[in-house]
């Protein structure tokens, strides 16, 4: 194509072959680049982009004028109201990638709110893009604003997202609601006041969410935001609105036992203590009782104890008496302990105080949990040392089946360093070798075991039965399972070396969003998992079993450390039949039936 004329290459814009296109437009580049003077290349993109009515022959002369340096801005501003929805997006598109050059670097700048001033030549297209949010009925358009929001300066971002987020029918849009938000998230570094603008007119739940979070997370430093967001939710007649605003609030507070109250947050909660949304009250007695109002724990109490109530309602009271400390927690919670459903969380909060007596009462009422809530009190028994002694007890004298322990609970005991309890564990439930040797061992005995002939025999729905029980706490196959690990549905399975290395050697590669974190609480108990979410006052860990919220004022020590969560020897507890099956399963291409029941 280098020798070809200009005209010849404007020409190849209208191949019906795409590629020829491409071609052309990179030759044109290079012409332009050694600086050849391409003006009749340019008027005859500039008739193409105008006169041909095709919307594909439009675009690629466009994006082969803006290539060479052809493109203007009164170009771009008429492409603005051009009918076709692809060509104002991509007029959106190309004006904001024109916007100029940093002229002592060379570069095109960065546009956040520290190097981008506020005079800037660039955002003079703002008020074009407002007014094209409001009037454009393209949800392809409003994509692409709301992708460009994160190129303006943050101090002019409000504006344009105060249209943006006011568009009803984007509300269930999987893209628009959460760019606007990426986009709003400098600003709530420098105008949390912009924000509650933005929240006072948005029609997007999760957008208008995490604004309510963000101010909320500030409540210290600077609650006058809070408390107008509050103010904004008090005039709305919208159940919907407000439920959102106060769900953002409280995954702010989460983890908070005592928070200044807002000047707004009594008008709001008398408002809606007469709702008919019994979520959206038990969400306004949780956060009264985060702001200090005592009548609200008592309320939250009676909740709890109500025998008529819902079983949602009283698990959310329950919780919220655990999260505020209750002075009476202790008693509520041993009350509860033979409440199925219930008593899951009521071993949560017995987990707080240190007493053996505790851990013998929750051994004890082990067959009164349903067995789905069996993994959280086994989650609270090895929290504690004083815990973890009965439990191993009743493990030896078979009350509690040994299959029932898993190799996550060991290594969770082993974390105590008592030789006592490791012995004790070793007696009744086995060893745990961790040494590279033995790892390998293992891998090369399974590589034997495991030939294609064995696995031909296996009965994978056997397999996916084990799966659940030693697996699915943690990880996702088929849709089906935990997301504290990875989701292996799209991994190597098929390859029996990957398996094997992963499954023996969980820590040999370690991603560092998936490396243990053991956090040592003042409280005594020891807990094992990684953290997710960070604030200045709490931070967030992602158990086997749940996440927990915790105030930094709480930890006496915490440790990351380089090994997976995912322990060894998980395969230790099966037998050599379940090992089989259980590979099988996991190398089969697609979902099996459940041949056998749960263990």
């Amino acid at each position: 194509m280098a020798k070809m004329s200009l005209a010849d290459l404007v020409k190849l814009h209208t191949h019906p072959n795409e590629w020829f296109s491409r071609r052309a437009r990179a030759e044109l580049t290079t012409r332009a680049a050694a600086g050849q003077d391409l003006g009749v290349a340019k008027d005859q993109l500039r008739a193409l982009c105008d006169t041909r009515p095709e919307v594909t022959i439009q675009l690629r002369a466009l994006w082969s004028l803006f290539a060479i340096g052809g493109t203007d801005d009164a170009l771009l501003k008429k492409l603005l109201r051009h009918p076709d929805e692809h060509l104002r997006a991509w007029a959106i598109r190309l004006l904001s990638d024109a916007w100029p050059l940093d002229t002592v670097a060379g570069r095109r700048p960065s546009w956040r709110s520290d190097y981008a001033p506020a005079e800037h030549a660039a955002p003079a297209w703002q008020d074009e893009f407002v007014r094209l949010t409001r009037d454009d009925a393209s949800g392809l358009v409003r994509l692409w604003l709301a992708s460009t929001l994160q190129r303006l300066p943050a101090c002019q971002r409000a504006a344009l997202a105060a249209a943006l987020v006011a568009h009803k029918e984007d509300a269930a849009d999987h893209n628009l609601p959460l760019l606007i938000w990426y986009g709003l998230i400098p600003v709530g570094e420098s105008d949390l006041a912009a924000l509650v603008k933005v929240a006072a007119q948005c029609e997007l739940p999760p957008t208008r969410k995490f604004i309510a979070r963000r101010l909320a997370e500030d409540l210290e430093k600077n609650p006058g935001p809070l408390n107008d967001l509050l103010g904004v939710a008090l005039a709305s007649a919208s159940p919907e609105f407000v439920g959102d605003l106060l769900a953002g609030v409280s995954e702010a507070l989460a983890g908070w036992r005592k928070a200044a109250k807002p000047a707004a947050w009594d008008a709001l909660a008398q408002k809606l203590s007469g709702s008919s949304d019994t979520a959206l009250r038990d969400r306004v007695r949780g956060l009264s009782v985060v702001f200090g109002d005592g009548r609200a724990l008592d309320e939250v109490k009676l909740v709890a104890l109500d025998k008529t109530a819902e079983m949602k309602q009283r698990q959310s009271a329950l919780q919220t008496l655990i999260e505020s400390r209750a002075p009476d927690l202790r008693q509520i919670c041993e009350q509860l302990l033979a409440v199925q459903f219930l008593n899951s969380f009521a071993a949560r909060g017995l987990a707080g105080f240190d007493d053996p007596a505790i851990g013998e009462a929750l051994v004890k009422a082990y067959r009164q949990f349903h067995q789905s809530e069996r993994p959280q009190l086994l989650a609270t028994l090895v929290s504690r040392s004083s815990f973890a002694s009965p439990l191993l007890a009743a493990v030896g004298a078979g009350k509690i089946p040994r299959s029932d322990l898993t190799p996550f609970h060991a290594r969770q005991i082993r974390s105590f360093n008592d030789p006592a309890l490791n012995q004790k564990l070793a007696e009744v439930w086995g060893e745990i070798h961790e040494t590279a040797a033995d790892k390998q061992q293992l891998i090369a005995r399974l590589k034997q075991q495991l030939t294609p002939q064995a696995l031909a025999k296996a009965d994978k729905g056997a397999g996916r039965a084990v799966f659940i029980q030693s697996c699915a706490v943690c990880h996702r196959l088929y849709g089906e399972g935990g997301d504290v690990g990875p989701d292996l549905t799209g991994a190597g399975r098929a390859n029996l070396d990957y398996l094997l290395e992963n499954i023996v050697d969980p820590s040999a590669v370690v991603s560092a969003d998936y490396r243990m974190t053991v956090v040592n609480l003042k409280d005594g108990r020891v807990l094992n998992g990684f953290v997710v979410e960070k604030t200045d006052r709490t931070f967030k860990l992602r158990t086997m079993t749940e996440t927990i919220a915790i105030e930094r004022s709480d930890v006496s020590a915490m440790q990351e450390l380089a090994q997976s969560l995912m322990p060894e020897a998980l395969l230790q507890a099966l037998s050599e039949a379940q090992v089989r099956d259980l590979f099988a399963y996991l190398m089969h291409p697609s979902q099996v039936p459940l041949t056998a029941t749960r263990p």
